[in-house]
């Protein structure tokens, strides 16, 4: 099956050529996929390369300026354009848990569908080859597309939330953002992991930064409603409260102190969980202030 890029395509194009030149295989993968499925234009487009990214990245460089950021231990780069546009690059990669809720370690991987294995979701295991001989051509080993078209969430292996417990509040946002529902397995997986307490593994700034995803939202109302159902909120906060007034447009920073200010005496404790900074902990602390009023 073929899936065109649905923007970005001069930049993609771009990317294709200096791919071609360097001799890598060059694919976008994860979301953007999944976005250009769904017929949707992608705020991000996650590269996938057969090899070092450097040539690519430097070629990108010096057509659109800016500048790149290294990660060596997770065999990515990042590029930020001069016009402020951000593209994030890796090469085929396996990931491996020491244990549950542990950062992965990072090795290559010999292929794209190997690379895949290691996704979150079926739904976001897909890349479309971008150079080549037949470029746009789609890679979908584990049936992604049949659940984009089913409106399912899926994980790929039983150990999935074990490996990444973060995951369970991703799949709610994914459900929750395009109404879709957790397939039935993956939801005795979710609700056996909260069950088993692997949420409570994570940092607070994992669940933090989780928690900021969701609230950026356009309406993270369905989202929270899945995690109440599974019991994953107590790991936020045992006093975790919201309400209609979320689906109001707003960013998540307000989002935020709305929720302390429902809390009631425990919204500061909340916000101090979240390890911000003293600075914005307590600027948020006087923002749920004026949701009191």
């Amino acid at each position: 099956m073929q899936l065109a890029p649905l923007n970005d395509l001069p930049l993609i194009e771009k990317a294709a050529a200096l791919a071609d030149a360097a001799g890598l295989e060059l694919y976008a993968v994860g979301g953007c996929a999944r976005d250009w499925a769904l017929g949707r234009e992608s705020a991000d487009i996650d590269f996938l390369l057969s090899g070092d990214a450097g040539a690519v990245v430097a070629g990108l460089e010096k057509a659109y300026g800016g500048r790149h950021e290294k990660f060596g231990p997770f065999l990515t780069v990042r590029f930020f354009s001069a016009g402020g546009r951000r593209l994030d690059f890796a090469r085929f990669r396996s990931e491996t848990y020491a244990r549950p809720a542990a950062l992965p370690a990072v090795s290559a991987a010999a292929s794209a569908a190997e690379d895949l294995k290691r996704r979150d979701f079926a739904c976001n295991a897909m890349c479309v080859r971008l150079n080549g001989r037949s470029p746009f051509g789609l890679l979908d080993p584990y049936g992604g597309l049949a659940d984009i078209k089913s409106g399912l969430v899926r994980v790929l292996h039983e150990k999935s939330f074990e490996d990444d417990p973060t995951r369970i509040f991703r799949a709610a946002r994914f459900a929750g953002r395009f109404g879709w529902r957790l397939e039935a397995g993956t939801m005795e997986l979710a609700l056996a992991a909260v069950k088993a307490g692997l949420p409570g593994l994570l940092s607070r700034e994992r669940i933090r930064n989780e928690l900021v995803k969701l609230l950026s939202e356009t309406d993270p109302l369905p989202a929270l409603g899945l995690l109440k159902q599974l019991g994953a909120l107590t790991f936020v906060h045992p006093a975790f409260a919201f309400g209609p007034a979320l689906s109001a447009p707003a960013a998540a920073r307000e989002r935020l102190a709305l929720i302390a200010a429902q809390m009631g005496p425990a919204g500061a404790e909340f916000l101090a969980g979240l390890r911000f900074s003293k600075k914005e902990t307590a600027a948020l602390a006087a923002l749920a202030g004026t949701f009191k009023k």
